[in-house]
């Protein structure tokens, strides 16, 4: 007897019915080809249709994405927050030197050239994040183009703002209320950053703060014991850095050792004296 099922009674593909199917899908069990098939990251080797992979209650990243997608992000109150001081900042200096044309009013023009661009930005248009970079550099050859003996002022000036600009343009947080694409790998380094067991975070946090404040060593006991437990690989989404817990934990144990020891070496010193 031949074990060998025929061709004619080969599960085949929901989607594609003249392609034999390779596998179900773990949420809805249809069958699926190859082409069909789709691994969520994060969830190891569970198989899923195109249709279920792009679910949000199966994609945790594509849930996240959908979360923060099109609204404002914190940078944007920040970028609106400094265009509106900039706005209050120039209406006070005209006011004590009026609109004439002087170097101070000239100067104090300067201050105006980012408030487009803020405004631009707060109100989610993508030319703004680029102009954003650009903004700082702008005002310092504007203002070099006024006065050129600063010139190594206005540009030193400027870099703080390039650099805060440079890193709201990567900020994956801020690529989402933009509506920019962005590739499952940084969403899972911003969930990582946001969901994944924050406990785990604090009881590092409070770890090595305990090796310089001891009374914050059973915080970070207590941080790190609930943050082990939590720790789930197998969960959808995964729950993990059991290494921040147990660093916390560690040094949550460890610190009072040690400032236990430096005050017994203390307290030796001052009897043997």
């Amino acid at each position: 007897m031949s074990l060998e099922v025929p061709l004619s009674q080969q599960g085949r593909c929901a989607v594609h019915p003249d392609l034999p199917a390779g596998g179900t899908c773990f949420r809805c069990g249809s069958f699926i080809c190859a082409d069909c098939t789709t691994s969520v990251p994060g969830l190891g080797v569970r198989l899923y249709c195109q249709a279920c992979a792009a679910r949000p209650d199966v994609n945790y990243l594509e849930a996240l994405r959908q979360r923060y997608q099109g609204k404002r992000d914190g940078w944007a109150w920040v970028v609106a927050g400094v265009t509106l001081l900039l706005c209050v900042a120039t209406a006070a200096a005209l006011s004590q030197w009026g609109l004439r044309a002087t170097k101070e009013a000239l100067f104090t023009l300067v201050l105006l050239i980012p408030v487009p661009v803020g405004v631009a930005f707060f109100l989610g248009r993508r030319w703004a994040r680029h102009a954003l970079v650009a903004t700082p550099l702008v005002m310092a050859v504007v203002a070099d183009a006024l006065a050129p003996s600063g010139r190594f002022l206005f540009f030193l000036c400027a870099m703080p703002g390039l650099i805060t600009a440079a890193r709201i343009h990567r900020d994956v947080r801020n690529q989402l209320f933009f509506r920019l694409p962005v590739p499952p790998a940084m969403l899972k380094v911003l969930w990582n950053e946001r969901f994944n067991n924050p406990m785990a975070r604090q009881a590092s946090r409070f770890g090595f703060s305990a090796l310089f404040m001891p009374l914050l060593a059973p915080v970070a006991v207590i941080c790190g014991v609930v943050a082990l437990k939590r720790v789930d690989p197998k969960a959808t989404p995964p729950i993990g850095r059991r290494d921040q817990a147990l660093m916390g934990l560690v040094l949550g144990l460890v610190s009072p050792l040690l400032w236990g020891a430096v005050l017994l070496l203390w307290l030796s010193d001052r009897i043997h004296f």
